[in-house]
């Protein structure tokens, strides 16, 4: 997933696959990819403590781990780091989480790098079709499906807040920012739904249900 959204930004992503959970390897690893790569992306290995390995080894690079965590969600346990002066990402494990924090810190400094200007999404308007809770404190990014109404509007159905659902993320239309001092945002709320892809392609049939 990640090497398809450097490659649609212009870049020549070189996966080198995943590496075991041995300090060393991983050292050798980070090492060599910073070497050859303008920019280096882990991911996982960041929230758990003792065991994390990736924090532990790009935090003894120079300077190392500049920031560790921050207030998204799904995402919080990113870690901004360099190597003198290329970035060195360490995204959280879970693919959703990855993809969001890719976007939000990584995707800019491609596009800098790379000479390109700041992406433009497309913004369409809806409203909110069910309540939504928020934690206080994190901005949210919320996956939602879109449905036409009888009315011709737009109504957003949330996809469900799953950090590691693969699924969810194919099948959404965009996603809602939910700011960090909101908790509740009701239905019927107007919000701003910023497409994933880059048309809106409405389903012609929607089935919803509790299960």
């Amino acid at each position: 997933i990640l090497a398809a959204a450097v490659r649609d930004l212009g870049g020549d992503p070189g996966s080198r696959g995943a590496c075991r959970a041995d300090e060393g390897a991983l050292r050798q690893a980070v090492e060599e990819a910073v070497a050859k790569a303008d920019l280096v992306l882990l991911s996982g290995g960041t929230s758990k403590g003792e065991g994390d390995l990736c924090a532990r080894v790009v935090d003894e690079l120079v300077p190392g781990i500049l920031v560790h965590g921050v207030a998204l969600k799904p995402g919080k346990p990113i870690c901004l780091g360099a190597h003198d002066r290329k970035p060195v990402v360490i995204l959280p494990g879970f693919p959703t989480s990855a993809v969001f924090t890719f976007h939000e810190f990584v995707a800019p400094v491609i596009r800098e790098m790379g000479g390109l200007a700041p992406e433009r999404r497309e913004t369409v308007d809806a409203e909110l079709a069910v309540p939504v809770s928020s934690d206080r404190g994190r901005l949210e990014y919320l996956l939602v499906g879109l449905v036409r109404r009888s009315d011709g509007g737009l109504a957003a159905w949330p996809m469900g807040k799953g950090s590691g659902s693969v699924t969810a993320f194919s099948r959404a239309d965009g996603f809602v920012r939910i700011p960090r001092n909101v908790e509740l945002v009701d239905a019927g709320d107007r919000v701003a739904v910023q497409l994933v892809g880059a048309e809106l392609a409405l389903a012609d049939l929607v089935v919803i249900g509790s299960h």
